[in-house]
């Protein structure tokens, strides 16, 4: 703006200066920009509120996920506890769905041990060997060891190469090593057998063999097992790790206690979502909605109600009242806990049929978490809404860019024109005191 000529000594345009369009320009912008700010801060609230709604929903499908029949890892009802009484054994399951309660006896009575060879003491280890040959037998694989040229250490690092070997040379006091051979792995199938030709590091010495291989030999409810691993893995998913000579007892039980608490966190998360739906879409004429289309959030929480209230089981027998599950007026889910803790123990069955279901007829949580995970996808419902809230938020910033640069150049050419009229006021103002000047000397 050309303010710097607005205004210039002349006394009838002093009111023509650039306060005058600072003025004008601030009330215009005022109705002009600050109506799509408050609408982009509106519509930011609004993101800001159903952001909140997702983040509970993913909390909520988090817990729901549990029941689900397809999830990835084990639903809650194939989860299995489980103890050990001896120390003869530890345990585990990478997958507990086909694990059952009861009780698992293991005796051990031999521990599965690789096989171990020693060679005599070495005072150099960098010393260079003379020739010869040593030849590593393990299973059906044979090694051939040259020693010819090589020292010590570069023997072992060769040797250490090979997969089915353990080479290292150890110090075994201050001033002596020793090249210590084992196989990888334990068991009578992993034995080793070493010859030497032209080179004696003592291997082939019975005192040298210092650990001979073995199977682990045990009793796991009664059948014999002889294998070179001190690991099981039964066709059920548990995997029996030998730990010690001596007798222990598994115990695996159901975790029904887990499945009470897991439906009542279900029910308080659905609750507080209750709670945050309602804050954002209900509004008054003092405190309007913070959420504009409440049908969206209407239509969500109306359908997750409808597969809660629906009949489950094959011949849609099951549904959540019959095992203290229900709603109050006010729409909150309430948890019987006595009645679902009964249930749990007397009805597990009907009730893994009513949450979990099958895959001809799903069950609450597997349904549930269907369409909890469907909200925030590609096409999802609380998806669609929020892109519809930043699509509105980009066109109010477009359009307040739109209007700042049309009230820039507005003003810019009024400062113009402002500018312009000073000057000529300015010249009309000075030919008029000329005039008067005149006039009043005729006068004289």
């Amino acid at each position: 703006m050309a303010d710097g000529i607005l205004g210039l000594g002349s006394s009838g345009s002093l009111d023509l200066n650039s306060e005058l369009l600072t003025k004008l320009k601030t009330a215009e912008s005022t109705s002009v920009l600050d109506p799509i700010t408050a609408e982009i801060a509106e519509n930011e609230t609004e993101l800001e509120a159903l952001t909140e709604i997702e983040t509970m929903v993913l909390e909520l499908l988090d817990l729901v996920d549990d029941f689900d029949l397809f999830t990835s890892e084990t639903n809650i009802f194939d989860e299995i506890t489980a103890s050990t009484t001896g120390s003869s054994v530890s345990f585990d399951a990478t997958d507990t769905s086909n694990l059952t309660p009861g009780n698992i006896s293991v005796t051990v009575s031999q521990l599965a041990q690789k096989d171990v060879y020693q060679s005599n003491t070495i005072s150099d280890t960098t010393a260079t060997l003379e020739a010869g040959i040593i030849t590593i037998n393990i299973g059906d694989t044979s090694y051939d060891f040259s020693t010819e040229g090589k020292t010590y250490k570069e023997l072992v690092s060769e040797m250490n190469n090979k997969s089915l070997l353990d080479v290292k040379l150890e110090q075994v006091s201050d001033d002596s090593y020793r090249i210590v051979l084992k196989s990888n792995e334990s068991g009578l199938s992993n034995a080793l057998s070493i010859t030497q030709s032209n080179v004696d590091l003592g291997f082939e010495e019975e005192s040298n063999h210092v650990l001979s291989a073995q199977n682990m030999k045990a009793s796991i409810d009664g059948i014999s097992y002889d294998v070179s691993s001190n690991k099981v893995t039964m066709q059920n998913g548990l995997i029996i790790k030998a730990v010690e000579v001596g007798t222990s007892t598994i115990t695996l039980e159901r975790d029904d206690a887990l499945i009470v608490e897991t439906i009542q966190s279900i029910a308080s998360k659905y609750n507080d979502l209750v709670d945050l739906v309602d804050s954002y879409i209900l509004g008054d004429e003092d405190d309007p909605a913070t959420i504009s289309d409440s049908s969206t959030l209407r239509t969500m929480m109306s359908t997750i109600k409808e597969i809660l209230f629906d009949t489950y089981g094959l011949d849609n027998e099951e549904n959540m009242f019959i095992y203290g599950i229900s709603f109050d007026s006010d729409g909150y889910m309430q948890v019987d806990s006595t009645t679902l803790s009964s249930a749990v123990n007397n009805n597990y069955d009907d009730l893994k049929e009513l949450l979990v279901g099958y895959a001809e007829k799903e069950g609450i949580g597997t349904r549930l978490k269907t369409y909890l995970d469907s909200l925030d996808g590609l096409d999802g419902l609380l998806t669609s809404y929020e892109d519809k809230l930043n699509e509105r938020i980009d066109t109010l910033n477009d359009d307040y860019d739109t209007a700042s640069d049309k009230l820039d150049e507005k003003y810019e050419q009024m400062a113009t024109q402002f500018a312009a009229y000073t000057v000529l006021i300015t010249q009309m103002e000075n030919s008029f005191a000329s005039l008067k000047s005149i006039i009043e000397g005729s006068s004289d």
